[in-house]
């Protein structure tokens, strides 16, 4: 059954570039190739040999005083799809409230809003220091994960967007992959951040689109210079998945016709999964270790956003 599901997805699968997914070498797709060998290529091996954590720990920077469903959504959506762990930094007047909702979900509240809040009328230092205490909390979990969500449910609080920027440098710094949706998108339309991400690789941003035009109209009509070197997942009507601003692969599959709030997020954290096994069978092919996904995998990321 999952074979036959995995054949029907590729047979309705529009290939817009000639990118062979397994090699980096050209390749002519067809209606006649449904094998589900390439798809498989982006799932991790199970073994007897793997430890809590070894499929996949996920992080999620949102969750404000108004939004605690988004964290929780992308969160459970990552558990779901196959990651092991999942770890929420949120506002202290959300962690309750999503802790309650799943005990899956390892929720650490980061900040205060209420302190951020107040904290308009105070000095620089004051708020830097704020800023550097909601940074310092996220960074020391970075060696834990594998891949880290920004976004869901973050809100717009101009501390906690300036804080969000120096998570993204740290994570830059570690080499950690980022999704990037919501709110932490609005933070790439922003003049002083907007630079940001634009020569990281291992960045996918997931902009509806609203979000689309906002980051178009940010770098003068042209998207690449969001992400020059990472991955772009448009959504809507048909997802297109961007890789150095060239569509690589265009999602055909047909969805609800309801766009409930919420879809998004769970998008962010199945890609965080997906993104999270390729980068851990990387490390494995790095290491010469069994049950990485394949032994030349580098143009697999494309093709996890797909799946």
């Amino acid at each position: 059954t999952t074979n036959h599901t995995y054949s029907s997805k590729i047979s309705r699968m529009s290939y817009v570039s000639k990118m062979d997914a397994t090699s980096g070498t050209n390749m002519n797709w067809s209606e006649g190739k449904k094998s589900a060998d390439v798809l498989e290529k982006c799932f991790l091996p199970l073994s007897s040999k793997n430890h809590k954590g070894s499929s996949g720990r996920i992080g999620i920077l949102g969750g404000s005083e108004q939004y605690t469903g988004a964290p929780f959504y992308a969160g459970m959506s990552a558990l779901q799809c196959g990651a092991d762990l999942s770890y929420i930094f949120c506002a202290e007047e959300a962690a309750l409230a999503i802790k309650s909702y799943s005990p899956e979900l390892m929720v650490t509240p980061v900040y205060t809003a209420s302190r951020m809040a107040k904290s308009y009328d105070a000095t620089k230092e004051q708020q830097k220091l704020l800023v550097s205490e909601m940074v310092e909390k996220v960074t020391q979990m970075m060696d834990r994960m594998h891949v880290l969500v920004m976004g869901p449910g973050l809100g717009r609080c101009p501390l906690v967007l300036d804080a969000t920027a120096q998570i993204m440098k740290e994570a830059i710094k570690r080499n950690l992959p980022l999704v990037v949706d919501a709110d932490a998108l609005f933070l790439l339309t922003l003049d002083e951040y907007k630079d940001i991400l634009s020569n990281y690789e291992k960045v996918v941003l997931t902009p509806n689109v609203v979000e689309y035009k906002r980051l178009l109209q940010t770098h003068d009509g042209d998207i690449s210079k969001a992400t020059q070197r990472g991955i772009i997942v448009q959504k809507g009507m048909e997802d297109i998945i961007f890789q150095d601003s060239k569509s690589v692969f265009v999602c055909t599959e047909p969805g609800g016709l309801k766009r409930s709030g919420g879809l998004g997020d769970v998008l962010a954290g199945a890609l965080s999964t997906l993104i999270a096994w390729h980068e851990i069978s990387n490390q494995r092919n790095n290491n010469n270790e069994e049950n990485s996904i394949s032994n030349n995998n580098n143009n697999l990321l494309p093709l996890s956003c797909w799946t």
